[in-house]
């Protein structure tokens, strides 16, 4: 086949690189498997002697991660798909900008469409910012970026901008501490499990006070319990929903014990 996808597999686990390879063999033949690494360190010789179009990359391994290869590479030319185990903050920071994941044990329709999504983006100039930003977030918590997909691309902005996000039916909009407004093509829910809840202590924390809202709880100024109304900093009020008052509450306390 033409134009195959030259292909590099890194991942300590052999029965891991076994299967992933009988995949691509059965179900994706637009890749060409050039190699295998089994640490971060020759992956990072593998890459720059083989010059992949694409890296299956695991996140945990022995004497160095996924992530360190991709610090250590510096100029990614190449794009990046991780196959991974690890569901804990570095899989939010995946999330806000690589191009796709896909968790162990690998499901062969996760991993086609994976490798669809890297025929679309093969060329796309997007690929080195939105890797090097990713590799940003897993580093700092506290200052990550998102990535908001539109008709348009994409466009990153700061976590900490954020005051709160409503929803519009499938999209939803993001109110933005300059006065922006942004739209974005995925729906709210999405953002509430990608955005830093009130368990993880950050700066910027966010809460689904409503099925409409989610707030940055930095931004709010005041809550009004028997109105069941906030208060943010841009003046804005927005409601409570009377479900979740109770726990907003409990929240709210909680917060103000951690700064106080």
């Amino acid at each position: 086949m033409a134009n195959r996808i030259t292909t590099l597999i890194v991942d300590d686990e052999k029965r891991s690189r076994n299967t992933i390879k009988l995949m691509l063999t059965d179900y994706c033949p637009q890749i060409e498997i050039i190699g295998f690494a089994t640490s971060a360190n020759e992956g990072i010789d593998m890459i720059r002697n083989l010059n992949p179009q694409l890296v299956l990359l695991d996140v945990e391994m022995p004497h160095g991660s996924g992530f360190d290869l991709l610090r250590e590479i510096g100029a990614i030319d190449f794009e990046v798909i991780f196959i991974t185990g690890f569901d804990h903050y570095a899989l939010q920071a995946i999330k806000f900008n690589a191009l796709d994941y896909v968790l162990k044990p690998v499901d062969i329709d996760e991993l086609v469409m994976a490798i669809s999504k890297v025929e679309q983006q093969i060329n796309s100039s997007l690929n080195n910012e939105r890797l090097r930003r990713m590799v940003e977030n897993f580093e700092n918590k506290q200052n990550q970026q998102l990535a908001l997909p539109s008709r348009d691309g994409h466009e990153f902005i700061s976590i900490g901008e954020i005051v709160y996000c409503e929803a519009d039916g499938p999209c939803t909009w993001f109110h933005l501490s300059s006065g922006r407004k942004l739209l974005s093509s995925k729906n709210l829910g999405e953002y509430e499990k990608l955005l830093p809840s009130p368990n993880d202590i950050l700066p910027d924390n966010f809460f689904r006070i409503h099925y409409k809202y989610l707030v940055n709880l930095k931004y709010v100024t005041n809550y009004h319990y028997g109105e069941k109304r906030i208060k943010l900093t841009t003046g804005k009020s927005v409601d409570v929903a009377f479900r979740r008052s109770k726990t907003f509450r409990d929240v709210l306390n909680q917060a103000s014990k951690r700064t106080g």
